[in-house]
């Protein structure tokens, strides 16, 4: 009777335990730096993360070959990268002018997270397509072998009735049967019985990648795009001739509730679960001074920005990134100095927008053509290389920006970024310097001085310096784009 017994509570305790959810293993989570939450924590090490991506489609396109993809952006020495996930696709389109965008599949090599019947061609949103999360799962992992970071983007604005045409969300392309909406109306409160799914895609998401510690969540990317409230007037250039790069705009009030609520769901969700991740939200293009944050964010985006965006929001003591730039000419001077500045003022994250990967040519060495509005090849990816390496190579987390200390008291420099410790560490970026000579306030001491050609890498010039009643003046080696200069207190 006792050994009866013992074999029936073995069974029942060998059913309850295969019946339970197996919970994934707590992990180490990318973070903000607990010393200074202006940059990331991963792996027990100051971080930042740069990049120069594909075009998000690496996920929802079957054909992408994202192993060669994600060994690329390791062996050119890059730790980020960015996806858009199911509810939006650029399929039979191009509004941007992309040629060979990873973002329009063929219909056929769509995925969502959601399973399609093939003879009604519609879809049933509360049933889950375990292809996609087995990919997107897939991507994570072999991402995580590889050293690199992805954005989770869970939204976006659709821009045209086209891009909403095609999507899981809308009213006729599923069984769900709800109101139809305008696809302004998608990521606001105002977007009926829709909000349900969304709520239950955002749990389903956050669920499936709790368990992996090289993500983080952004909420919707440009929410401005379909929901834009002016901010700014801002001047026209050459680099930036289009009406839409003259203005700054935020999201309404409609959409940043809704953005709150998306926050909060994955915040409550991932309270129950091992794992807590980062939550990014998409502020504006180019600039904006960031007045009432949500406290679940943790990092504030930015598109094509201005270095002000990142150094003018420092207060808030969240990480400040620039997730997407393109739409310049094709030239790597506009793109490599909007990097260096916006790092140098204090920014922990960019991305160039890079459509050199395409299928097929997934090592990103696809030759971008002249109508394509955005840059990238190999070489500009190693020039990217040389700037993280750079700012790595300093105690970066120590550091600040602080224009305030440069004068220039000959010659001309176009423009100039400085990253300071106070007293000890410089890091300055100089863009088109003729026969120049600056002046820094700092404290007395020796420094050594070291000029480094962010092109290709090579220090141009080594020397010790001597500060003398507060003050060092430099000459500046000529040079026909940038230079950087790496000033250090020597013992």
């Amino acid at each position: 009777m006792k050994n009866l017994t013992n074999l029936l509570f073995a069974l029942l305790l060998a059913l309850l335990t295969g019946c339970q959810t197996k919970l994934p293993v707590k992990q180490t989570v990318l973070s903000l730096h607990p010393e200074n939450p202006n940059y990331f924590l991963y792996n027990g090490k100051p971080t930042i993360l740069v990049t120069s991506g594909e075009h998000y489609g690496a996920v929802m396109n079957a054909d992408f070959d994202y192993e060669k993809y994600l060994l690329t952006l390791k062996n050119d020495g890059l730790n980020y990268t960015r996806i858009f996930l199911g509810p939006y696709s650029e399929v039979g389109d191009n509004t941007f002018g992309i040629s060979n965008n990873t973002m329009n599949p063929k219909p056929e090599s769509w995925l969502t997270p959601w399973i399609k019947n093939t003879e009604s061609g519609k879809y049933d949103l509360t049933q889950w397509n375990s292809v996609f999360f087995d990919r997107l799962k897939s991507y994570i992992n072999e991402a995580d072998k590889n050293g690199i970071v992805v954005e989770v983007t869970l939204f976006t604005s659709y821009y045209t009735n086209h891009q909403w045409s095609t999507s899981p969300f809308n009213p006729k392309n599923n069984i769900q049967g709800f109101d139809s909406i305008s696809f302004k109306q998608v990521n606001t409160i105002n977007n009926g019985a829709l909000m349900e799914i969304q709520e239950k895609y955002v749990h389903k998401v956050v669920q499936e990648l709790n368990e992996f510690g090289n993500v983080f969540f952004e909420i919707q990317n440009e929410p401005w795009s379909d929901n834009p409230l002016f901010a700014e007037k801002i001047s026209s250039t050459d680099t930036l001739p289009a009406n839409w790069q003259q203005i700054v705009e935020t999201a309404k009030p409609e959409s940043l509730e809704w953005q709150n609520k998306i926050a909060q769901i994955i915040a409550e969700e991932e309270s129950q679960l091992p794992n807590t991740h980062l939550i990014a939200q998409n502020i504006s293009n180019f600039r904006n001074k960031i007045e009432t944050p949500d406290p679940n964010i943790s990092i504030f985006n930015f598109h094509y920005a201005y270095p002000e965006a990142a150094y003018e929001n420092l207060y808030l003591n969240k990480v400040i990134g620039l997730d997407e730039t393109g739409f310049m000419p094709h030239q790597d001077i506009l793109y490599r100095s909007q990097a260096w500045e916006f790092m140098l003022a204090g920014g922990a994250l960019y991305n160039n927008l890079d459509y050199s990967f395409i299928v097929g040519k997934e090592d990103g060495t696809y030759v971008i053509d002249t109508i394509t509005p955005g840059w990238g090849h190999p070489e500009y990816r190693k020039q990217l290389k040389i700037m993280k390496n750079f700012i790595e190579s300093f105690d970066f987390i120590r550091m600040k920006p602080d224009n305030s200390i440069l004068q220039v008291i000959k010659g001309n420099i176009t423009d100039f970024q400085v990253l300071a410790e106070t007293g000890k560490q410089y890091a300055i970026y100089f863009e088109k310097a003729k026969s120049a000579s600056i002046e820094l306030a700092i404290s007395n001491g020796k420094f050594y001085a070291e000029w480094l050609n962010p092109v290709s890498g090579i220090k141009t010039k080594t020397e010790n310096l001597t500060s003398n009643n507060g003050k060092i003046a430099i000459s500046c080696p000529d040079f026909d784009e940038d230079l950087v200069l790496k000033l250090l207190r020597l013992p």
